[in-house]
């Protein structure tokens, strides 16, 4: 008996050992990088073990462009749904005190004490900006993120300041939320929250799917103001499930004038109704993206904004407040010390993914691709975005979350059901 369980075994790994490979590659890494983080006790180490993360960032790009493109579709259980969550709660233990007094954090809160104040973030160096590999130093800069991010935290932190401040004066302490890392985290609390509806509604899931799904995407990007961004992002998919199209381009333009990655969806969207010949859908669609921006941009200066958000992010300034750039493309600009042309290189590499947009017929298949690829483009790290990604790659079944709702994943539960394996790659 034990000799046919082993046997047993050694073929489920022989016909998913790429895949198991890929797994390891992407988690050993990750690994690496939280063991060295615990024994050097030294939040320096982020610039000193950053390859470790460059090397699983690229693993995971590379391996999401074969499998967006691939005839597999990944099935997840609780257990694998559960090992993302304690992976992210672990990151999050490990450098808790950086989450809270990080550049991130601490931008944002500078950024919505500065609005509130009628200061203009995006024209006064006003926001902490971190030192590169100068730990818990800080130089003044403009504000980094987008008008959405800096008008919702500026209403939210303010808000709450308020409420503190009328219950203990003016000088509102740290374990009280307002312009703080409370306020911060309360916020993104409730962006969690609020993701779990939209998620359970999007996938007709039970709740408890719903809630081990969100906490998934959430864990350890709590303390980041990209759960702003991803929330409604979020929304956008709701009100696609709804066939309220104006509605979708209305969430994901918020998204992106909070986090302007999600710009490559509204792209990769319209060009859905473009390879249609839908002219009238696609203008309406460009349209409201186009006002939108318009509309949150004008109040604090089109070029200021840009300048201190979109364009500061792909700058040659940019790229050398970082020890490596992220991608292996990145990597090899900076290695041949071509930052001069970060600019240009960025603009034809959104040009290349633009064409390849329109090759793909695929919706699902095209916003994947599309945002994958933008990564390998954008300077630095932004591994942030993955969520979003792996969201779509589950909303066109390449990844099934295990529900009694789906028909499809009981049928294959049924074909596997005595395998006992928590991942299977199953070819359509």
């Amino acid at each position: 008996m034990s000799e046919k369980r082993v046997s047993r075994v050694q073929r489920i790994l022989k016909q998913y050992k790429i895949e198991l490979l890929v797994g390891g590659l992407i988690s050993i890494p990750m690994f690496l990088f939280i063991l060295i983080a615990l024994i050097m006790n030294d939040f320096s180490i982020l610039d000193h073990s950053y390859w470790i993360g460059v090397l699983a960032y690229n693993i995971a790009i590379i391996f999401g462009v074969w499998f967006a493109l691939s005839k597999h579709h990944l099935n997840l259980s609780f257990s694998v749904v559960y090992y993302i969550i304690v992976l992210s709660a672990l990151l999050f233990f490990v450098f808790r005190d950086l989450a809270f007094t990080g550049d991130i954090t601490l931008g944002v809160i500078d950024g919505a004490t500065a609005l509130w104040n009628g200061i203009n973030p995006y024209t006064e160096n006003v926001v902490r900006h971190a030192v590169p590999n100068v730990p818990h130093d800080f130089r003044p800069s403009t504000y980094a993120y987008l008008p959405v991010d800096l008008l919702t935290y500026s209403l939210l932190l303010g808000s709450m300041n308020f409420i503190s401040s009328l219950l203990v004066g003016s000088e509102v302490p740290e374990f009280l939320p307002g312009f703080n890392a409370m306020g911060i985290l309360l916020s993104n609390l409730l962006f969690f929250s609020i993701s779990i509806y939209l998620i359970r509604y999007i996938l007709q899931s039970e709740k408890k799917r719903a809630f081990a799904l969100t906490l998934a995407f959430f864990t350890i990007l709590i303390w980041n103001n990209v759960c702003l961004a991803q929330t409604l992002f979020f929304a956008g998919w709701y009100f696609q499930k709804k066939e309220q199209t104006n509605l979708t381009i209305t969430f994901w333009t918020l998204s992106m004038l909070a986090k302007y990655f999600a710009g490559i969806f509204i792209m990769a969207y319209i060009v859905e109704y473009v390879r249609k010949k839908e002219i009238v859908e696609s203008c309406v669609k460009s349209a409201i993206f186009g006002c939108l921006s318009l509309l949150f941009l004008l109040p604090f200066g089109i070029m200021e904004v840009l300048n201190s958000t979109v364009f500061f992010y792909n700058s040659e300034e940019r790229i050398a407040d970082g020890s490596l750039g992220g991608s292996l493309i990145s990597e090899l600009v900076l290695f041949l010390q071509l930052e001069s042309i970060i600019g240009v290189f960025t603009l034809l590499g959104f040009m290349f993914i633009l064409l390849v947009a329109f090759y793909l017929s695929d919706l699902y298949t095209r916003l994947v691709v599309s945002s994958l690829l933008a990564l390998l483009v954008i300077s630095g790290i932004s591994a942030q975005f993955f969520p979003m990604i792996v969201f779509i790659l589950i909303l066109s079944n390449k990844i099934t979350f295990f529900d009694k709702n789906n028909e499809k994943i009981f049928q294959t539960l049924h074909e596997t059901s005595n395998s006992g394996d928590p991942l299977q790659i199953v070819s359509e």
